[in-house]
């Protein structure tokens, strides 16, 4: 009888998040990218039932949520914000002005890269804040969707 050893599988330990003019530190939730197929259904002659083939790819957007300085001195999201906002109204460039390459990376216990997704074409297309609450002594946490053309 063969023995088999328990295999190894991946912790949600710790992650970083790459983008750039942002400070990596203070992230602490984000999403890995989900890839999912349209689905395309079609009725040869003389079919009895329908042929289903993959369609198009899409690519849901991720949240990432990262804490906010008391100092006021991150204003990275709000930035990247502005720069979509004045493409939109037509005083700043094009699209690639504001796109942006964002990295995914885990690590394991040891500190080692062990995975790596690069989310390409991304922008903002959420930016919202945690509710207001008197006495409260939590952390404000910026929460950001991200919208993004592809990964690899």
């Amino acid at each position: 009888m063969e023995v088999t050893m328990p295999q190894s599988l991946y912790q949600n330990w710790q992650f970083a998040i790459e983008i750039n003019g942002f400070d990596v530190a203070l992230f602490k939730k984000g999403q890995e990218p989900k890839t999912e197929f349209e689905e395309v259904a079609f009725a040869p002659a003389g079919s009895m039932f329908d042929q289903k083939v993959a369609g198009r790819m899409k690519f849901e957007d991720i949240t990432l949520e990262k804490g906010v300085l008391a100092d006021g001195s991150d204003e990275s999201a709000r930035d990247w914000v502005r720069i979509q906002a004045d493409v939109n109204a037509g005083v700043g460039a094009l699209p690639e002005e504001y796109m942006r390459d964002i990295d995914i990376v885990r690590y394991d216990r040891a500190g080692s890269e062990t995975r790596r997704w690069t989310l390409h074409g991304a922008w903002v297309k959420a930016l919202e804040y945690d509710e207001l609450e008197g006495g409260s002594s939590d952390n404000t946490i910026e929460k950001i969707t991200i919208c993004y053309q592809w990964w690899e």
